[in-house]
């Protein structure tokens, strides 16, 4: 469950930060497998 939660200690100025690379990280990730899941379902079926 934890796989795709990063430790890391990074200190981040105001707290807002923290939580805004954490979203923006976690939406790129899934952006990219959504992406690999449509490609892939599109070529399947010949589109």
């Amino acid at each position: 469950m934890n796989d795709f939660i990063s430790k890391e200690q990074r200190q981040f100025k105001f707290k807002l930060g923290q939580y805004i690379a954490s979203s923006l990280s976690g939406f790129i990730a899934g952006v990219i497998a959504a992406s690999l899941i449509w490609i892939t379902a599109l070529r399947m079926f010949g589109y």
